[in-house]
């Protein structure tokens, strides 16, 4: 299409060129002079655009802040009062499992587990560590 467009912009240019030359005394054309048409296609801009990236936006977290009339201390899921409130859950875990992997599946936040480890009498089985904190291999250190 660009060709035919050049091919008939030059021919009308070179028709053109010829119009008022003076001919000669003989009654035959003179020379036309030589001239050059010049004809531009037009520029098509180019345009970059960025390369898509990849963002990661990790999923919301859950915060769990002190229940109003609790003492908003880093454990505050360990004081009594609001352990004494939560209600009783009833742990089934399957064979292989601990009640901590049990709870964490459910998706019980680390102060229920804590909870739930204390309304059944703090079994030392709970804290594979040792140290007296349960659940510390399913949900992580959290004193």
């Amino acid at each position: 299409m660009r060709a035919l467009r050049t091919a008939v912009a030059l021919s009308a240019a070179l028709a053109l060129g010829g119009c008022g030359l003076p001919r000669a005394v003989s009654g035959s054309p003179a020379q036309a002079p030589a001239s050059t048409a010049t004809v531009t296609a037009p520029v098509i801009p180019t345009v970059t655009a960025p390369v898509p990236q990849t963002v990661f936006v990790p999923p919301p977290q859950t915060v769990y802040v002190a229940p109003k009339g609790v003492a908003a201390t880093s454990q505050w899921y360990a004081q009594p009062s609001w352990i004494d409130a939560q209600p009783w859950i009833t742990i089934t875990p399957a064979a292989g499992q601990t009640p901590c992997q049990w709870l964490n599946a459910r998706g019980y936040p680390y102060a229920q587990a804590y909870a739930a480890w204390a309304q059944n009498g703090f079994p030392a089985s709970w804290s594979a560590t040792g140290d007296g904190y349960p659940c510390q291999k399913s949900y992580g250190p959290q004193h």
